[in-house]
């Protein structure tokens, strides 16, 4: 009677964890781009939501909203990387700057600290965004808003310009990473 004994032998096992250890190599740094290009994403596609949502509170509690640059959640006095807030904006009419903060609806926490936004009106940067009750897009400056959201590092098209048109509508389109 002849034994054998099932198994993998020592170079066997060796071959297969060089090749696993190959593989690994290969793929770990592709998958890290990924994750970094998905949150770059989900930035561009967060901050258009918060677009929308004070847009749509604008119209829901029939008067202005705005959304703005904030470090602490109750005044207007950061950069948009800081976080951000929609408010009840009590200012005196639809042009008055800066906005005056009354009800605070929704605050946004400091984002990743790689993540670039600017947000434009005719090349200028500004600090907060104002709809009117008619969810149109407050004529502080009679420009349409450029918003430009990213991740440091990304690649490809994972950056993400978000158009605000004096409608109010809102767009969102891919766009080319910019920052290394």
């Amino acid at each position: 009677m002849v034994y054998r004994n099932k198994g993998f032998t020592l170079v066997e096992l060796m071959v297969t964890v060089a090749i696993v250890a190959i593989g690994l190599s290969i793929a770990v740094p592709s998958f890290q781009a990924q994750i970094l290009n998905n949150r770059s994403i989900a930035l561009g596609e967060d901050f258009a939501s918060a677009v929308n949502y004070t847009r749509s509170e604008a119209v829901k509690r029939a008067g202005r909203v705005s959304l703005c640059a904030s470090k602490n959640g109750t005044a207007c006095d950061g950069v948009w990387t800081d976080g951000f807030m929609a408010f009840v904006d009590t200012a005196a009419n639809d042009t008055a700057t800066p906005p005056v903060v009354g009800l605070v609806l929704r605050v946004w926490e400091r984002q990743n600290v790689d993540a670039l936004i600017t947000v434009r009106s005719d090349a200028i940067d500004v600090n907060f965004i104002r709809y009117t009750s008619l969810g149109t897009l407050a004529r502080v400056n009679e420009k349409p808003v450029v918003i430009a959201a990213e991740l440091k590092k990304c690649t490809g098209k994972a950056a993400r310009r978000i158009d605000i048109g004096l409608s109010g509508l809102v767009s969102v389109n891919s766009a080319a990473c910019t920052a290394y």
